[in-house]
């Protein structure tokens, strides 16, 4: 990605007149700092007592200050230099302001347009990437293109000054100014390697970033398991040597910066002397306009050098945006369609009926489900059994709408479910899983996420309903914090709490998935009991193993390498085993 076509397009998706009064403010920034050098040769004329024998253009200078009702005296031009000094803070001030802002927004809006194209994603896609890499691009990456960007705006307000300082010393010696942009030319040339090397450096850094991301986050997640095994010491090891490259990287880039500022220090003021020497002693230039070329070079070189480091961090930073555009540009690959959402539910009246449904993973040899025909009878509860990798998960997946079959379709009373009502129908699908997700917040608000405009008494209804009346008990009921993950409440409460949000959500199908399997007999049967209830008002689809669980079903499946191996009531699939 070129680095100057890179940076006009962010500042493209800013607005434009806030960019183009940025712009002008840099503009004015640079004015108002070459006039101030250029007021320095009357000054030193009149300290001189030449009176105004100085250059041409400074002459122009005094005769526009005169205009003003500005004297040509020392005090005059004293009181006009610190005057122009204050107005270039206060054009500093509100520039670097103004891009302080346009850098906050513009990172926001990035940010804001990669965690949309991820929920907006297929889950297939989703399925197969790290969540941490993804973290890690929203919460580091993101936020490096910002720095970059600030850097850049940075390097823009510099260029603008350094031009003013260039038309100002071309005014006051066009033979001097040609043999510093000549010899500052060569020197940036000899540095062109550590450009090149600010763009490696940044790619490394974003992979020791993804690295420590991932490593924190499995970390924290794996804490139970380290300390019954004993392993805090490995996770504290696997953690210093992730923490360990990164510094790495970060130091490495220091290095390259500080080095780069030595060599322009060192080249600068050899090159200030031979300036010094060549106007003395080869062209012969007044004193006031050497002393005033000997300021703006004297200024010029350092902020070269800045300006080269500045230079520097956009190019560190341009990975973070290269990583940011890949993912935006794979989101917008497995983008799911974008239509309408119907504000109506889907009712399942007949059957949710699968058509020689097939799902491929393209790291498995076998199909997941292959041609997989099934049906789910409207208000009737389906058990399916199946060995570990039988493809009862990717059928729980399908029938939610998360994944489009390779081939075949799913049907709701006889019309397929479409690329573009797939939204539709996951929004009258519930889902109980058997590893519970819930919010770091009060039990009220995890159950909101099922209905937002849910009363407390519909939350009670529904808790009444999947058996977890154990919230009234609770000191603060449905105000209790339910901590991270629900860590402060036990397995089964959890999934409890997790079929209450589901019924809230008055779904047309219910699929639990091992939902019972951390519940004690006298919550399962309770659970059970609700289930059961639930007949004639929606579809409920149970994968397990619990028999007490799926004895009742009225049909059950039996999957085997993603094919149905046996179909039929608990009592046919009974006689099927122990005939077998």
């Amino acid at each position: 990605m070129n680095s100057l076509k890179a940076f006009v397009r962010l500042l493209r998706e800013a607005p434009g007149p806030r960019v183009a009064l940025l712009l002008l403010l840099m503009v004015l920034g640079g004015l108002s700092e070459g006039v101030g050098i250029l007021l320095l040769v009357p000054l030193l004329d009149i300290l001189q007592n030449r009176g105004n024998a100085g250059n041409p253009l400074a002459k122009a200078l005094l005769t526009g200050l005169s205009h003003l009702g500005i004297p040509p005296s020392a005090g005059g031009l004293l009181v006009a230099f610190v005057s122009l000094v204050l107005l270039r803070n206060l054009v500093q001030h509100s520039r670097e302001v103004m891009g302080a802002n346009l850098q906050y927004q513009l990172v926001d809006r990035l940010r804001y347009r990669c965690f949309a194209a991820v929920l907006g994603a297929q889950w297939r896609w989703l399925a197969a990437g790290r969540n941490s890499d993804r973290a890690n691009l929203l919460l580091t990456d993101v936020n490096r293109v910002g720095i970059g960007l600030n850097f850049g705006l940075s390097l823009l307000a510099s260029a603008a000054t350094m031009l003013a300082y260039l038309v100002s010393a071309f005014a006051l010696s066009w033979t001097m100014t040609l043999l510093a942009l000549i010899s500052g030319g060569l020197v940036l040339a000899a540095l062109s390697g550590q450009r090149s090397d600010a763009l490696r450096l940044g790619h490394s850094l974003g992979a020791a970033n993804r690295g420590l991301q991932a490593n924190v986050q499995e970390s924290l997640a794996g804490i139970k398991l380290a300390k019954i095994l004993g392993n805090e010491a490995r996770h504290l090891d696997l953690f210093q040597q992730v923490m360990g490259r990164l510094r790495r990287e970060q130091l490495d880039f220091q290095i390259n910066n500080s080095r780069v500022r030595a060599i322009y220090q060192v080249v600068g003021a050899a090159l200030l002397a031979g300036y010094l020497y060549v106007g003395l002693n080869l062209l012969h230039t007044a004193v006031a306009e050497l002393l005033t070329l000997v300021v703006v070079f004297g200024r010029l070189i350092p902020m070269f050098a800045g300006a080269q480091q500045q230079y520097h961090q956009w190019l560190y930073a341009l990975p973070a945006l290269q990583e940011t555009d890949r993912l935006l540009a794979e989101c917008r690959a497995a983008a799911e369609p974008q239509r309408e959402v119907a504000a109506a539910p889907w009712p399942v009246t007949e059957a949710v009926c699968l058509e020689q449904v097939s799902v491929r993973y393209a790291e498995r040899d076998s199909p997941a489900l292959d041609a997989v025909s099934l049906c789910f009878p409207a208000r009737t509860t389906t058990a399916v059994m199946g060995a570990s990798g039988a493809g009862k998960s990717t059928l729980a997946d399908v029938l939610m709408g998360l994944l489009i079959p390779d081939s075949g379709r799913m049907r709701i009373d006889g019309a397929a479910v479409e690329e573009g009502k797939v939204r539709q129908w996951r929004h009258s699908v519930a889902y109980v899983p058997q590893e519970v997700f819930l919010f770091n917040d009060t039990i009220r608000n995890n159950l909101l996420w099922g209905e937002p405009a849910a009363s407390d008494a519909d939350l009670h209804a529904a808790l009444e309903r999947a058996a977890a009346d154990f919230v009234f008990r609770l000191p603060q009921a449905l105000d209790t914090v339910v901590g991270d993950g629900g860590i402060r409440l036990s397995g089964g409460e959890r999934q409890r709490l997790a079929l209450a949000r589901a019924l809230l959500k008055r779904p047309s199908l219910l699929i639990l998935d091992e939902a019972t399997s951390a519940l004690d007999l006298e919550n399962e049967a309770r659970v059970r009991e609700a289930i059961e209830k639930l007949h004639g008002d929606l579809t409920v689809v149970i994968i397990g193993h619990r028999l007490p669980t799926l004895e009742h079903a009225d049909q059950v499946v039996v999957l085997d390498a993603g094919r149905i191996a046996a179909q039929g009531t608990w009592a046919d699939i009974m006689q099927l085993k122990d005939s077998a």
